[in-house]
Order: C-alpha cells, then sequence, then structure tokens
C-alpha cells in the first residue's frame, strides 16, 4: 500500500492555482479540483478511531498546503458545549474526530493563507469549504454556525453574486477573497453557495470496476452553469469496512495528457487518501488545458466530451 511521505516544510503544489497558466480565464464553477473525502477524518485526528473512520493521512491544513482545494465536512453539533466553544461544531465521519471546524478550518484556513500571503502579495488559491452534511442541527445551530464561519473568514469570502466571475477577474477586482462557502442547507445566508452536489454511487460497499461504471456515467451528465459539482471516487473494502486506497486507479483514470482526456469531463473530484495520488499534477494540467480552451471558446459552455 502506498503511503503518503510529503514534505510538511516544502509542499510541491502549495500555490499550484497561482502558477498554472490560462487558469485566470473560468469561473470556480468550471475548475477541476482535487478534493479529500470526508476531510476530517484523518490519521492526525485528537480523537483515536477505528480503521473504518480515517479517510485521509493528514490533517486539513496539511491537506491544503500540498494543494488539495476542496474540503468535504460533515459537521456534528455537540449541546453540551455552549455557543462560542469551539467544541460545540465538530468534523465527524462515524464519530467526532476530536477535530472541529473553529480550530480545524476557520483557523486552518487563516493560517494558510497567512504563510502564503507573508510577503505582503495577495494569495491566488481558491478554496471550497463543502459543508455536506449535518448531524443535530436546529436552524438556530444552522445560524450559529454560519456566523462563526463567515464573520472569521471575513473578506476572504466569496459571494455568490460573484460566482459568473472569473479567477482573473475576482484577482484583479477583488484580491484577497479565496473562499467558496458552500453550504448545503436552504437555511445559507446570502454571501454561501449552494451546497456541492455530489455524485455518488449510493452505497459503499462494491468493486472498482462497479465504481468506474459510476464514474463513467457521471462523466456524461449535463452541469448546470454556476454551481458546483463533484465527483465521489471513493469506495470501502471488506472486511472492516475500511476506505479504499485507489491512487493506482486514480491516476489512471484522471491522467492529464491532452484536451481529450477523461478529466476533462468533470469538476471536483473527491477521493480518499487523497495525497497519495497524483490527482493534484494532473489538475493542473488538465485546468492549464481547459483554460486555454476557453480562451479559445469564450462563449463554450464546458460540457463534458461525449465519446
Amino acid at each position: 500500500m502506498t503511503t503518503f511521505q510529503g514534505n510538511t516544510d516544502a509542499p510541491v503544489h502549495l500555490q499550484w492555482m497561482a502558477q498554472t497558466p490560462n487558469l485566470e480565464h473560468l469561473r470556480i464553477d468550471e475548475l477541476i479540483l482535487p478534493g479529500s473525502h470526508n476531510s476530517g477524518s484523518d490519521k492526525q485526528s485528537p480523537n483515536f478511531g477505528v480503521p473504518q473512520e480515517y479517510a485521509q493521512d493528514v490533517s486539513p491544513l496539511e491537506q491544503l498546503r500540498h494543494g488539495i482545494r476542496v474540503l468535504d465536512l460533515r459537521i456534528a453539533v455537540d449541546e453540551n458545549y455552549p455557543e462560542g466553544d469551539p467544541a460545540r461544531f465538530q468534523l465527524f465521519h462515524l464519530t467526532s474526530s476530536g477535530r472541529t471546524v473553529a480550530v480545524d478550518i476557520v483557523e486552518a484556513v487563516r493560517a494558510f493563507f497567512a504563510e502564503l500571503e507573508s510577503d505582503g502579495t495577495a494569495a491566488r488559491e481558491i478554496l471550497i469549504l463543502d459543508f455536506h452534511q449535518f448531524e443535530g442541527f436546529t436552524d438556530q445551530a444552522h445560524a450559529q454556525l454560519q456566523a462563526q464561519v463567515f464573520n472569521e473568514l471575513g473578506g476572504r469570502v466569496i459571494p455568490f453574486d460573484m460566482h459568473h466571475w472569473t479567477l482573473g477577474q475576482i484577482w484583479e477586482h477583488q484580491p484577497g477573497r479565496n473562499v467558496v462557502v458552500a453550504y448545503n442547507s436552504s437555511s445559507v445566508e446570502e454571501l454561501g453557495w449552494d451546497g456541492v452536489t455530489q455524485r455518488w454511487p449510493g452505497e459503499n460497499l462494491f468493486n472498482t470496476n462497479t465504481l468506474k461504471t459510476f464514474v463513467d456515467d457521471v462523466s456524461k451528465e449535463h452541469k448546470a452553469p454556476f454551481y458546483l459539482q463533484a465527483v465521489q471516487c471513493a469506495k470501502y473494502s471488506l472486511p472492516f469496512h475500511t476506505p479504499s486506497d485507489l491512487s493506482h486507479k486514480i491516476d489512471q483514470w484522471f491522467e492529464s495528457v491532452d484536451e481529450n482526456s477523461y478529466i476533462q469531463n468533470f469538476y471536483i473530484i473527491n477521493t480518499d487518501w487523497s495525497l497519495r495520488s497524483h490527482l493534484i499534477a494532473n489538475c493542473r494540467h488538465a485546468n492549464e488545458l481547459r483554460g486555454a480552451r476557453k480562451l479559445s471558446h469564450p462563449d463554450e459552455h464546458l460540457q463534458p466530451t461525449r465519446r
């Protein structure tokens, strides 16, 4: 099995979006982005869990530093902690990982951009925080969580009314806006985007061929302009129902060679053990090609290539 052994002091993909030609021609919803599935359930989590819990090797902050740009967040509210206590909103998979929205997402995002902007230059990395699943929430809890996220991130947030802007327009006219808050609830406030549409097979236990057939089906789907869509390239393995390491398959399926490569049919690609594959490098190359295509055909709505 492949083991992630990244150098946390000098991650190769720290600023990959700023370094990718043609990216400025694309809108956020047109990007091909590497995402981590169950981003808060990693082997560095404070709570020791069972193997079924773990889906990533390192913390959300380290995932960002190494190139992940979409975090899949499942949040549980713990009413034993009052409003304002960081432990009130915890990341969970089967159970709480011990990570919290306040510390491991909001503070991590702020730390990530502080590192990038240490020279005083506005960062050109775009992150999507996909608040996908909620456990134990009331309307009041939703309001409290959103207030925490939007207030703490402040001017970092890219409001939904900028959804039609290209990255180039954001970088030129609103430098320092880097974070999309996608919120999978009807209670999302005006600044937030609709939750990412996560396409998954509806079950977790199946073989790799079944997963590939599902991914093929997603590759042919129409995505509405301006909305966010992800394919879940994840499955579990018996006998312990643990997340499978599909790195070799991810590298095969999503290799970026030219503008006709399979990866051009997708937008957000969520995987378990996200830093074990070469998905980020392939997304970098694929976005360069997609951006060049958009420059040549500015009025074309980018849709999967029918084959």
